[in-house]
C-alpha cells in the first residue's frame, strides 16, 4: 500500500493472545519511544523527526475484520500524521514489524492487511533543520498580512502641516509599529538558516574551529563551560542579520552563498517598475532603524507601501528557497515535499 501524504496513518497489529505490558514496553523502549501520558511517542529531536510516531496498545478490542466484528485480545497501534518525515514513517513500519516478529499477529489498516510502502522523500538533517526555519518564516508572514492597515496619507500630511497631534490616527501608528516586526521576520530567517546549516554540517563547524584570530573573553568561556551557549551561538553573535554586508559574510563563509549576487540582486516588480530586491528591503530596514533609534514615525507607510514590503519579504523567502536548491541541493519546503 502507498501512503497518502495528506492523511494520518494508523497501522495496527492484531494479536490473538494477551501480551504482557512489560514485554511490549521492552520492545517499544528499545526502539527509542518515551512514555507520554497513556501512550508512547517516538521523536528524534536532532532534525530527523518532524511529527514523530505515536504508539499505544489495548486489550479485548472489538475490530471489524473480514466483514465481521471480532474481539482481539491485544491490539498494538501506531499513528503518524500528515507532514511526517521519512524516518517518522519508517519507525512506524519497523515498530509493527518488530512486534509481529516477537508476538505474531495480523498487520491491519482500516480493513486492509499488510504494510505500506515508505515512498516519502528522505530529507537530510540540514533540510529538516532549515525547513523548520522556513516554516516559521512563512507562518510569521501569514500572521502579519492581515494586520496591515489602510492609511489616509493626505489626512496625515494635513495634520502634520497643521501641527495637529496624530495620536488618534491608529492605523498610521499600527503600520509604523508593524515595520520592526517585518524586519525581525527577515532577520530571523537569515540568522536561523545560517545557524541550522552550521549546526547540521560538520565541515561548517570546522570553519569555526579553524579561526585563528578569535579570542574569547572569560565570561564567554564560562558560558560555554556551563552549557549556557554553544560555540555556534558565540559565532552567530559576530554577525548582524539586519545588515546585509554582515549577513553576507556569514552566508559566504558557511554556506558558500553570496547574498547580494545570488538572492538580493533579483528584480522585483514595484508599482509596475522593476527594482532590485536589496533596494526595497534596505529601505524597509532604514525606516525601522529611524523608528527604533529616533522615534521617527513614517508618514509614507500606506497600505500599498506596507504590502510592497510584505511582498518583498515573500520574494526573499522564494529566492532563498531557489538558491539553496540550485546551489546546495537543499530542499527546505517541508510542506511541499512531505
Amino acid at each position: 500500500m502507498k501512503v497518502d501524504e495528506l492523511m494520518s496513518v494508523q497501522l495496527e497489529l492484531l494479536i490473538d493472545t494477551y501480551i504482557d505490558k512489560r514485554d511490549i514496553e521492552d520492545i517499544i523502549f528499545s526502539l527509542g519511544y518515551s512514555k507520554s501520558d497513556n501512550s508512547y511517542l517516538w521523536h528524534n529531536d536532532i532534525y530527523v523527526s518532524i511529527r514523530g510516531c505515536w504508539f499505544s496498545f489495548s486489550y479485548d478490542v472489538e475490530i471489524s475484520y473480514e466483514k465481521e466484528d471480532r474481539i482481539v485480545k491485544t491490539v498494538c497501534s501506531t499513528t503518524t500524521h500528515a507532514g511526517r518525515s521519512y524516518d517518522d514513517f519508517q519507525i512506524q513500519l519497523d515498530t509493527i514489524k518488530k512486534l509481529e516478529k516477537a508476538f505474531g499477529g495480523i498487520v491491519y489498516n482500516d480493513g486492509e492487511e499488510g504494510y505500506f510502502e515508505n515512498d516519502i522523500p528522505k530529507l537530510t538533517r540540514t533540510e529538516i533543520a532549515c525547513g523548520y526555519a522556513y516554516i516559521t518564516f512563512e507562518r510569521n508572514l501569514a500572521s502579519v498580512e492581515g494586520l496591515i492597515e489602510e492609511v489616509d496619507l493626505e489626512k496625515i500630511k494635513f495634520y502634520e502641516d497643521s501641527g495637529i497631534p496624530l495620536i488618534f490616527e491608529k492605523n498610521y501608528i499600527r503600520n509604523n509599529i508593524l515595520l520592526p516586526f517585518f524586519v525581525s521576520i527577515m532577520e530571523n530567517l537569515l540568522k536561523t538558516i545560517t545557524y541550522r546549516y552550521i549546526e547540521t554540517n560538520e565541515e561548517a563547524q570546522n570553519l569555526i574551529y579553524k579561526k585563528k584570530d578569535s579570542k574569547l573573553p572569560y565570561n564567554i568561556v564560562r558560558e560555554l563551560l556551563n552549557g549556557e551557549k554553544t560555540i555556534i551561538d558565540i559565532e552567530i553573535e559576530e554577525y548582524s542579520f539586519q545588515n546585509f554586508n554582515s549577513a553576507n559574510k556569514a552566508f559566504e563563509r558557511y554556506l558558500d552563498i553570496n547574498l547580494f549576487e545570488d538572492i538580493l540582486s533579483n528584480q522585483v516588480s514595484i508599482e509596475g517598475k522593476q527594482t532590485k530586491l536589496v533596494s526595497v528591503l534596505s529601505e524597509m530596514i532604514n525606516y525601522r532603524h529611524k523608528l527604533i533609534h529616533e522615534a521617527y514615525l513614517n508618514n509614507t507607510l500606506s497600505k500599498d507601501k506596507m504590502n510592497v514590503y510584505y511582498s518583498s519579504l515573500k520574494q526573499l523567502g522564494n529566492f532563498l528557497v531557489q538558491c539553496l536548491k540550485e546551489k546546495k541541493n537543499i530542499r527546505i519546503e517541508l510542506e511541499k515535499y512531505l
